[in-house]
């Protein structure tokens, strides 16, 4: 028998509240009191998470502070993996901004976020969700939704400035990915022609900085690297490359063994980005050389921070009481060699 589809916010996870949406296909867990980060999307066919989980778990940032805070911010800290909203700042830096101390990633991902349950029916289920800044003035809103059968998780958002003033955002979705879906020899798809973009900077990066045309960019000895095959588990690397110019807004992430992907489409107006984060057994904080994981994010702006962004003028500004609605679909995909390629609408070719 087909199970239906079923919605709850009656569980809790470490103490923090969780948003819980299935059908008979997915299952995504969704902590509320944490950024409202998708913690779990699992394949129920093969009880597979997608997900990567970070070796130092899921903290609750009200119940277990940091003992010595800093202008970092508490995001690394706090980041168990999965996949959140980034914003207003998105990057792994620093930033002030207008006199706001906004850390690493902005503020989205470390407050608590409220929830309404919208439908709770057979055929489909859906919610929304909603966050308000504290040292920065914004409202992101976001709408999800799951229909009965389907492997597809729809987003709809919209992000709000009810300030008085014109203010400047970057805005980044953050999916990470591990193990044991993330394997060495997994590939990567996008539509291309495309540019990577390598950017100086980064001690532990393999990549020579320059402009590329996706896949193949130059490694720092001068060797060839193809971007699209996810390398060996001994390498130690940590590295984010930009990919620009894409035509259209999709990736496909698949696994050849187990014949399973993850697809994200979305809409290339509004992030005209896509960040490739590889962090591969880095050494230090904050895993120490434990982790072993990718994240494709799909970003309004580059590079890292409000300040380089507006300088690089990558950013987005938003004018007074004004707002910026997108769309974004998620794909689990059970054949991802046949699909051409995806469609924010949720359609596949």
């Amino acid at each position: 028998m087909t199970m239906v589809c079923r919605i709850s916010t009656l569980w809790k996870y470490r103490d923090m509240r969780t948003l819980i949406i299935e059908n008979s296909r997915i299952r995504l867990v969704i902590l509320l009191d944490k950024g409202a980060d998708i913690i779990e999307l699992r394949y129920k066919p093969l009880d597979l998470d997608l997900m990567w989980h970070s070796p130092t778990g899921w903290r609750n940032p009200v119940m277990e502070t940091s003992p010595n805070p800093n202008n970092m911010g508490g995001f690394l800290d706090y980041y168990g993996g999965g996949w959140q909203d980034i914003v207003p700042s998105a990057g792994g830096a620093s930033v002030t901004h207008r006199g706001a101390a906004l850390g690493i990633h902005g503020e989205s991902s470390m407050l608590p976020w409220s929830c309404e349950i919208l439908e709770d029916g057979v055929e489909e289920v859906s919610a929304h969700l909603w966050v308000e800044g504290v040292r920065y003035p914004f409202r992101l809103d976001k709408w999800i939704e799951v229909r009965r059968d389907e492997e597809k998780l729809y987003v709809r958002e919209r992000l709000s400035n009810p300030s008085n003033q014109a203010l400047e955002y970057s805005w980044l979705q953050h999916p990470s990915f591990g193990e044991p879906f993330l394997e060495p020899k997994c590939k990567i798809r996008i539509p291309t022609p495309a540019e990577v973009i390598v950017l100086e900077g980064e001690p532990l990066g393999r990549l020579q900085p320059g402009t590329y045309e996706w896949p193949t960019v130059a490694g720092k000895d001068g060797k060839p690297i193809d971007l699209s095959i996810i390398p060996s588990r001994e390498i130690v690397a940590e590295e984010t490359s930009f990919i620009a110019n894409m035509r259209e807004g999709w990736y496909i992430l698949s696994n050849p063994k187990l014949d399973l992907g993850f697809g994200l489409a979305w809409d290339i107006g509004v992030y005209r980005y896509l960040w490739f984060w590889q962090n591969y057994n880095a050494p230090d904080y904050p895993w120490y050389g434990t982790a072993w994981n990718i994240a494709l994010e799909p970003c309004t702006s580059y590079p890292g921070g409000l300040p380089a962004q507006i300088q690089r003028k990558t950013h987005i500004t938003i004018p007074p009481k004004g707002h910026l609605e997108t769309s974004l679909t998620a794909f689990v995909l059970s054949n991802p060699e046949k699909i051409g390629k995806l469609d924010v609408r949720g359609e596949s070719e």
